[in-house]
Parts: structure tokens; sequence; C-alpha cells
């Protein structure tokens, strides 16, 4: 596998992750994964895993399901015909592992508590999509930075052999794709990071040394 195929594997992982602390059920075939009934907020109903799957093959895996949003994870589906538009598109990203000794900001810290975890979704705005479940999964930190009362931070998750980072929100830090690399090398050293991002935050990432390494594309159903 490419480092595309990692960062598309690890975001299914993770999406099933926090899909299953909000007991749903997840579905899969051979080049596609979804849900059995709606996915979270900001979370998509159905990923495709691989570059080979057809429009037509994601329609089919729909079926009869009500399905409102698809992580066309390589960008070449037309969704259009099945009654779906775009909304956004957005560029996978990857980091290599960083050598020890790189400095980092001492106020950030592990999420532990469901106090703390209470602030961190607060700042971030995701109250109703982290749940305290998460915690106790031993792959998965979330990581909180606290300075001056501002709040920042994002969360990695172990799995297809990398660190996915998602969830990254900066309130006041404005180095904070700076610090990420070198904090997951701390605490899973030797990994590659993966993850995707668009607009601003994709800007940060890429003059914080993170590369682009493929597009991708989310589809919601349309209402017109």
């Amino acid at each position: 596998m490419n480092d595309l195929d990692y960062a598309v594997l690890n975001n299914i992982v993770w999406c099933g992750i926090v899909s299953e602390t909000h007991g749903l059920t997840q579905i899969s075939s051979e080049r596609i994964w979804g849900l059995h009934s709606k996915a979270p907020e900001l979370y998509p109903d159905l990923i495709t895993s691989s570059r080979q799957a057809t429009t037509d093959e994601v329609n089919t895996f729909i079926g009869n399901r009500e399905v409102f949003s698809i992580k066309d994870s390589f960008a070449n589906l037309n969704m259009v015909p099945y009654g779906f538009k775009v909304l956004f598109d957005a560029e996978w990203i990857r980091h290599d592992p960083v050598a020890g000794g790189v400095p980092v900001h001492t106020e950030w810290a592990v999420v532990s508590t469901e106090e703390d975890l209470a602030k961190w979704t607060y700042a971030s705005g995701l109250q109703n999509i982290i749940k305290p479940k998460l915690l106790e999964h031993k792959d998965v930190k979330i990581f909180l930075h606290e300075y001056n009362g501002e709040l920042s931070g994002f969360i990695a998750n172990l799995s297809a052999d990398a660190i996915g980072i998602s969830n990254v929100f900066s309130n006041g830090n404005k180095k904070i794709w700076s610090d990420i690399a070198p904090i997951i090398s701390r605490y899973f050293p030797g990994m590659k990071m993966v993850g995707y991002e668009k607009g601003d935050g994709l800007t940060a990432a890429l003059i914080s040394g993170w590369t682009t390494i493929g597009p991708l594309r989310v589809w919601i159903k349309s209402h017109d």
C-alpha cells in the first residue's frame, strides 16, 4: 500500500470508532465502508476504500438505505446522477516521523478525564459528537493545549500502520500544525502521520512541513 491507501484506511477505522461510540453498526464490502443508519454529525455515512470503487457500485451499496453523505476518498466518483452534490474538496496529507529533540510547547497534555474532555469538546464545538467512550480506546489520544485561557486541540488514532490526525482546532495557537508532528513522534515513535485538510487548515499544515498525497471529495444529498 502507498501513503494514500494508509490514510484512507486509517480514516475509515477512525470513523468506525466514532460511530461505535454512538451505538451505530458498521457494514462494508470489498471497496466501500458504511453504516446501517445516519452517521454522527460531520461524519460520513459511506466511505470508498478503493480507487476502483465505481459510482454504480456505490449506488448499489446504498440500496434502499437513506444516505446523506459520502466520502469519495479518491475524488473519482460522479454522484450527481444519484442525487448528490459536492460539499467540499480536500487533500489527504502526511508527515514523516520526527526525530527526538524537537521542542514542543509544554502546555500540551493528553485528555484523560471526562471533565477535560468536556472542556475540549466545548472549545471545538464537538459536544454532541466526541463522546466520553473515546477515552476507553487505548489507540486514541485526545490532545489539549491551554494557554492564557485559549484552548486548542486535535485527536490522534493508531490504525492501518499510521497515526491519523483529525479534529484539529486552534483558538489563538498559530503553531498547532508545527506542534503536532513532534508531539505524535513523542507518543508514537517512528510512526508516519496522515490526515486530511482543506482551506486555511490545509495551508497551515503545508507551511508546517506536511505534504499532500491525493485529493478527496465529500458529497451530500441534494435537496434541489
